[in-house]
């Protein structure tokens, strides 16, 4: 899967209003999208980091690798919210569905 860089400034935008959306409960997903979502908020609200954040630049830089990380892995259910939001949808279900070309890739 190909990630450019202006996929992950869409990426990281529509993040937090899909979760937002989730808490509001305007949009439903897969358990496992739900897990990550919440666990990379869990992980900037927590005090406890890989690296400190009082170590410069380190500290923040295991906080954005695992943001990317995280991105990466959401991206086609975020791709969904996306579509379905300019489509006006309120309440949705989204379900990512790999076809036979995507897992020879």
């Amino acid at each position: 899967m190909k990630f450019s860089p202006m996929d992950i400034v869409k990426d990281f935008g529509s993040f937090f209003p899909m979760v937002w959306a989730i808490l509001r409960g305007r949009w439903k997903m897969p358990w496992g999208t739900l897990f990550w979502a919440l666990l990379c908020l869990v992980y900037f609200l927590s005090p406890i980091d890989v690296l400190p954040d009082v170590l410069p630049l380190l500290g923040i830089a295991d906080d954005g690798a695992f943001l990317l990380f995280i991105l990466a892995l959401l991206h086609k259910d975020l791709e969904a919210f996306r579509t379905a939001k300019k489509a006006g949808k309120t309440v949705l279900e989204a379900q990512v569905v790999t076809t036979p070309q995507d897992r020879q890739k």
